[in-house]
């Protein structure tokens, strides 16, 4: 009588509240880190005067706000990208009669 080792499972599939997750946080960070260093530079109150007239009467802590929503959008749509690729990876298929003995 011979036993076998354990086959490897399909992994799990979690819930979308885990994707959600994996998606929000790692790109609030990053936006974090980009809010910090683009407006190390920029001042968001000289961006009203380079930006289309809609941004005319944008004050200074709405100019912040409104670039960090755009950072985290940028970086929720880079971490999307990243959790659908790693979700939908192909796995090779095993030939028939090649499984271990």
């Amino acid at each position: 009588m011979s036993s076998s080792p354990p086959q490897p499972s399909e992994p799990e599939r979690r819930g979308w509240g885990v994707d959600v997750g994996l998606v929000l946080w790692p790109s609030f960070l990053a936006s974090c880190t980009a809010s910090l260093l683009f407006f190390a530079a920029v001042d968001p109150a000289l961006l009203k005067d380079a930006g289309p007239h809609l941004f005319a009467d944008l004050d200074r802590e709405a100019g912040y706000a409104l670039g960090f929503m755009f950072f985290w959008v940028i970086g929720a749509i880079a971490s999307t990208l990243s959790v659908y690729l790693i979700r939908t990876e192909r796995r090779p298929r095993r030939k028939a009669g090649s499984g271990p003995t």
